[in-house]
């Protein structure tokens, strides 16, 4: 996948806008997805993370949308696919609690 462009949609070229990261927990262990979209892709990102949580029974989770800053020509903008950051790069503006 090409770094820095959407990513809820393999033929966007578009920059992204917006990051979801998914928290959750798998029994005992935890779940950790991240992914870019475009504005015009935002809510097929969501509905397809929140549907990918349901399918594999993820408890205790949620996904929060943040506000990201476009990435600029030589950015050095972390890799979203990073698991291990714990900061958030971005302005959170919406979180969904995961339920079964």
């Amino acid at each position: 996948m090409r770094s820095h462009v959407c990513q809820a949609d393999s033929t966007c070229g578009r920059p992204p806008r917006f990051q979801a990261r998914l928290e959750a927990v798998n029994g005992a262990q935890p779940v950790r997805q991240n992914a870019e979209a475009c504005v015009c892709h935002l809510a097929d990102l969501v509905q397809a993370m929140t549907a990918w949580a349901r399918g594999h029974h993820l408890a205790e989770g949620r996904l929060t949308v943040l506000a990201i800053d476009p990435p600029t020509s030589g950015s050095c903008r972390p890799d979203p696919g990073d698991q291990d950051r714990p900061e958030m790069l971005g302005l959170a503006f919406g979180t969904i609690q995961l339920t079964e």
